[in-house]
């Protein structure tokens, strides 16, 4: 008992610095409660998530480096396919559709493909769904419905449909620089064991 007691210590501390590492990539909240989970081969997802977001099809789900879209009360169904670039941020209850029911023959699903581009940010209650493609730096506000896609990137939309209500200035956005994680994965590790928790890209 002493023995197998030793040999878990020995592996949570050297986990517990890593973590500690990667929560240095964030200003956003991550238990090391999911971290260790993630370690231990329990939680199949190389990205942090609250409990009560609500992820589907994850193999089909790319996310980028620090980004951070697990947030509560989220649901982002990833069964059409979904890209996130990297430094993107969700807010709270937050929609990924990248699939949806046919208009005429409610049991099928017909799904297309989301890309979210980098450094995007998506307000809380915002819904974005199938085939929409949003570019760089795009801020979507909250409580908004994405229907179309804003290649272009460096605005801000917001409504119902989202329109765009401000473009941004390329020159002034300002890129984070923190430690580089794909989720709970180190950058430089990241395409050995990418096939391991991913089917797309």
């Amino acid at each position: 008992m002493k023995y197998f007691l030793k040999v878990a210590v020995g592996c949570i501390i050297p986990f517990f610095n890593e973590w500690r590492k990667f929560r240095s990539s964030t200003i956003l909240p991550n238990k090391y409660s999911g971290y260790l989970k993630f370690r231990l081969g329990i939680n199949k997802l190389y990205w942090p998530k609250d409990k009560t977001c609500l992820v589907t099809h994850p193999r089909k789900i790319y996310v980028g480096i620090n980004s951070k879209i697990g947030r509560p009360g989220s649901y982002i169904s990833g069964a059409g396919g979904v890209w996130i670039g990297d430094y993107v941020r969700f807010g709270p209850n937050v929609g990924i559709l990248s699939v949806n029911h046919d208009l005429y023959e409610r049991d099928k699903a017909v799904g297309n493909p989301i890309k979210i581009g980098d450094y995007c940010w998506i307000g809380m209650n915002a819904l974005v769904l199938a085939g929409v493609e949003l570019g760089p730096s795009t801020i979507v506000g909250g409580g908004s419905i994405v229907m179309k896609s804003f290649p272009d990137g460096y605005c801000v939309i917001a409504g119902n449909p989202a329109k765009v209500i401000k473009y941004l200035d390329k020159e002034r956005v300002k890129l984070p620089k923190h430690p580089e994680y794909y989720g709970y994965i180190p950058k430089e590790q990241f395409e050995k064991v990418r096939s391991k928790y991913i089917d797309l890209y």
